[in-house]
């Protein structure tokens, strides 16, 4: 006999789900049978489970084989149960459920004041940017443009211990949680919140390297988007001419902040080939990433 939905929803569950895994097992299955979309940190309902899970609890996801046959108090089980609930009837985030995540391994406060970080510049990150930038010219001066949560702002000053960056946001709502999570990693005297519209508020010929993930979803697109996205900012998400019109004013100024030798990289994601394009003169180097996603290039001011 097969187990339908309804009744897994059950609130007496709570009741016979003792460990870890029992609830994470649980709410696996609940997601399976569920109409959700995992494209916010997670792919598939495993992943997601976890993530609500460790995060309730306040464990970093590397623990998991440590701690997945220890037994969960009854109002731990029922905050769980309740956060399944709202993630299957209103399609909200898990992130925005439990207001945390990781991003490089490093723990983050989230709300949909800003995007849930999910960028594949992670693994650039993650791999020390190996072959991208040499490992003799460590940058001093960073800039992390349209930095949403800070995150990548936060795992480039674990990455270079000696530089100071600055995380710039158009979003004044994203800088105020730019500030709590560099606040949260006691980074304040190595990350400079900035309000600007892009460039508009910095000096110029003043960064090594400029990361930047910045909106690109054309507004036509947006709502044929599942649910989910829906929760997060638009502004986070949306440029105009065809998603491609922050990017292209990225691309237009950016050299003039970048010291000689600079490095700008830029997400670009699906409006790769718009760019490539739209510049067919400009020398893009296409970085490979392993973990799926595409479209980051790299840019050199020779």
């Amino acid at each position: 006999m097969v187990i339908d939905l309804h009744l897994l929803l059950k609130e007496e569950i709570i009741y016979e789900l003792l460990s870890i895994q029992d609830v994470v097992r649980w709410i696996t299955s609940c997601f399976n049978m569920s109409n959700l979309w995992y494209g916010h940190g997670n792919d598939n309902p495993w992943d997601e489970a976890l993530n609500l899970v460790l995060s309730v609890l306040s464990l970093p996801p590397y623990l998991w084989d440590k701690v997945y046959t220890a037994k969960l108090s009854f109002k731990e089980r029922k905050l769980i149960y309740k956060l399944v609930l709202k993630r299957i009837k209103k399609k909200i985030p898990v992130v925005y459920l439990t207001k945390k995540t990781w991003f490089c391994g490093h723990e983050l406060y989230i709300d949909n004041r800003v995007l849930i970080p999910r960028s594949p510049i992670s693994e650039l990150i993650n791999n020390k940017f190996k072959y991208i930038i040499p490992s003799y010219k460590e940058p001093k001066y960073i800039l992390d443009l349209c930095t949403g949560s800070g995150c990548i702002a936060i795992a480039c000053a674990y990455l270079f211990p000696n530089s100071h960056i600055d995380a710039v946001d158009i979003s004044l709502d994203a800088i105020n949680v730019t500030e709590y999570n560099i606040q949260l990693h006691g980074l304040e005297n190595r990350i400079t919140p900035i309000c600007s519209n892009l460039f508009e508020k910095l000096k110029k010929l003043n960064y090594d390297l400029i990361i930047t993930n910045p909106p690109y979803v054309d507004k036509k697109d947006i709502n044929f988007l599942p649910k989910e996205y829906s929760y997060e900012p638009k502004i986070s998400l949306v440029s105009d001419n065809n998603g491609t019109e922050i990017i292209e004013k990225i691309i237009s100024q950016a050299f003039s902040y970048l010291k000689k030798d600079g490095i700008l990289i830029c997400e670009v994601g699906d409006k790769m080939i718009n760019i490539i394009e739209k510049y067919p003169e400009k020398c893009f180097q296409w970085l490979k990433i392993k973990n799926g996603g595409i479209g980051i290039f790299k840019m050199q001011n020779i």
